[in-house]
């Protein structure tokens, strides 16, 4: 008997739902869409347990009719396309059919709905595994859907679902988005009876991003309006230096379905080009709006991704949108750089330790000049030109090159160090050894800083003071959407600013929450010693090099980061020579032409 077999229509139902319901998040974003296309006013989120135990969204558009609640539940039902050349141009959020249905088929679905051309409500009542019983019901004009028990009858989908703080802030991350875009709309979501986001309808777009993001952010706001080629961009865009420390606050749209896409995010990164530091992602809210012919939202059966058909030329519009609203001109392109040619040709920062690349010879006549290279003068150079006892080796301290790399010379060749990676690792294995020692190092701010972040990211906050604690932060809620900082670990002082503490706090959201509380805490530890240590650009005198060169040389593992990138890449003279001629094929055919050897 053969082993291919055609499932039952139930187990399709399953797998189908399984496609778009992933989590209590994606109940939301759906019911969130289909209030939209209802053309209501104001959506009302209320979830318990992170949407585990309880979902209820309720909205004021046109309600659903007793005709469709026969049919709203069933597969592939939908008021949205009625023939294949409406797939071509869908202008709606929920465009599938299968959202409703879907979420019946993975739990227990109560729907109250109200339309303004029957006199007589509609009561759905659907219980998995069951038919749907329909009675009278009366509310106002609009829609309340109820979903509970969600995934009772797939349990293996229940368990591996994340925690309810954890489910809880990806509803909140959803409402956000669509908040944001959506400012002719209001929102209000209900978090186990707090409500943790309000926002009324028809509030200006400056007003709505304020109160979700921050004032902090909302005053460095400007606006992007641009159009060209038939692509017209709308939002918001954040002058340097606000910025964050993940792409968290990246906000995409298109036709005012928020979505994500690589290529849109790194365009708008390189139009900020080299006004954030490294390590730095923008703040923005950008919705795209072209031909519903040329964008593909079909792809993807959570609607997270759309294809946009032309998305070189669309990327680059957005580019230029950006860079045209921060007053950046167009950059031309450079040719290749020493730094780049060595990065290429010589330094290998992928393989862990120290660790060489041989230059091919093909390679040889295309370094570029010496004067490209620019080493930063010392105080006192006699003192660097002797040779120290480094490393467990014997080196001469030649420089700083491109105010990121530290170059130390043997016999052998070249010490190329990094002196983020290496500061890094120092600053971790102090504050990992006075953790472990309870004796962190702490500075007291003269005035506590006090941030204005929105509501998830206050809340994550404060959920972990206590670990922040231990490592030196004092963090206290400040009323509202608002936190004081008092103290901060020592090596953190030399840096801390209002700036700093949020690109911090920023990438504290990176850490999996649910993550074991010694994991995260060295995530944390991590973090800081990061967020501490020199950065690129930073000039450093001679004796800032010895210091640091000397604390490396006592660290447990120095040749890396402790986010286990390379630290220290060594350069051997001989492949400095091939790379210059000197040896190789072509330096003995120069030695036999010039003594005239066969």
């Amino acid at each position: 008997m053969g082993k291919i077999k055609i499932l039952s229509e139930d187990l399709v139902s399953l797998i189908s739902a399984g496609e778009v319901i992933e989590n209590p998040s994606s109940i939301v974003k759906e019911l969130i869409e289909n209030s939209l296309d209802a053309g209501t006013d104001m959506i009302d989120i209320s979830i318990e347990e992170g949407g585990i135990d309880k979902i209820v969204v309720s909205d004021n558009g046109t309600g659903i009719s007793r005709d469709d609640c026969e049919v709203c539940l069933q597969r592939h039902s939908t008021s949205k396309i009625s023939k294949k050349e409406d797939i071509n141009a869908i202008s709606t959020y929920g465009f599938r059919g299968e959202a409703l249905a879907s979420i019946a088929t993975v739990a227990d679905v109560r729907i109250t709905t109200q339309t303004n051309e029957e006199d007589v409500g509609t009561l759905i009542i659907s219980r998995v595994g069951e038919s749907p019983k329909i009675s009278d019901s009366s509310r106002p004009i609009g829609t309340t859907i109820e979903v509970t028990e969600l995934f009772k009858k797939v349990p293996v989908r229940r368990k591996h679902l994340a925690s309810p703080k954890v489910e809880g802030q990806r509803i909140h991350e959803v409402v956000m988005k669509h908040a944001v875009i959506r400012t002719d709309v209001g929102f209000r979501l209900t978090r186990d009876e707090k409500v943790v986001i309000d926002c009324p309808p028809t509030q200006s777009a400056i007003d709505r991003i304020t109160y979700l993001w921050g004032s902090d952010v909302a005053k460095g706001l400007v606006e992007v309006y641009y159009s060209e080629a038939g692509v017209w961009i709308e939002g918001f865009t954040a002058m340097p230096p606000v910025s964050r420390g993940n792409r968290s606050r990246e906000y995409f749209a298109v036709l005012k379905r928020p979505i994500t896409d690589e290529h849109l995010s790194q365009a708008v990164e390189s139009a900020y080009s080299t006004l954030l530091m490294k390590g730095q992602y923008p703040v923005f809210a950008l919705d795209i709006a072209m031909n519903l012919t040329d964008v593909d939202v079909n792809i993807h059966p959570t609607k997270r991704e759309v294809k946009i058909i032309d998305i070189e030329k669309v990327s680059s519009i957005v580019s230029m949108a950006v860079r045209d609203a921060l007053g950046v001109e167009r950059q031309p392109i450079e040719s290749q750089s020493l730094e780049e040619f060595l990065d290429e040709n010589i330094l290998s920062r992928e393989d862990p330790g120290i660790s060489s690349r041989l230059v091919q010879t093909d390679h040889i006549g295309t370094l570029p000049a010496v004067e490209h290279t620019i080493l930063e003068p010392f105080m006192g150079i006699s003192d660097a030109v002797k040779p120290v006892n480094l490393l467990g080796g014997l080196f001469r301290i030649v420089g700083q090159i491109h105010k990121l790399y530290i170059l130390l010379e043997d016999e052998e060749g070249l010490l190329v160090i990094d002196q983020h990676a290496a500061h890094e690792r120092v600053l971790y294995d102090e504050l990992r050894k006075g953790i472990n020692e309870d004796r962190v190092a702490i500075q007291e701010m003269l005035e506590p800083f006090v941030l204005s972040l929105n509501p998830t990211e206050v809340e994550r906050i404060l959920d972990h003071s206590d670990i922040l604690n231990e490592i030196g932060f004092s963090i206290e809620s400040f009323g509202g959407n608002e936190i004081s900082i008092s103290t901060v670990p020592e090596i953190f002082g030399k840096v801390a600013s209002e700036i700093e503490l949020i690109s911090l706090l920023d990438s504290i959201g990176t850490i999996g929450i649910s993550d074991a509380r010694d994991s995260f805490m060295d995530e944390l530890v991590k973090l800081t010693a990061c967020h501490s240590a020199y950065r690129e650009g930073q000039t450093l005198n001679i004796d800032e090099i010895r210091d640091l060169i000397e604390d490396l040389s006592r660290t447990r593992i120095k040749y890396t980061c402790c986010h286990g990138r390379p630290s220290i890449v060594r350069i051997k003279k001989e492949n400095l020579d091939k790379a210059v001629g000197r040896l190789g094929h072509d330096a003995i055919q120069r030695f036999k032409k010039r003594h005239r050897l066969k």
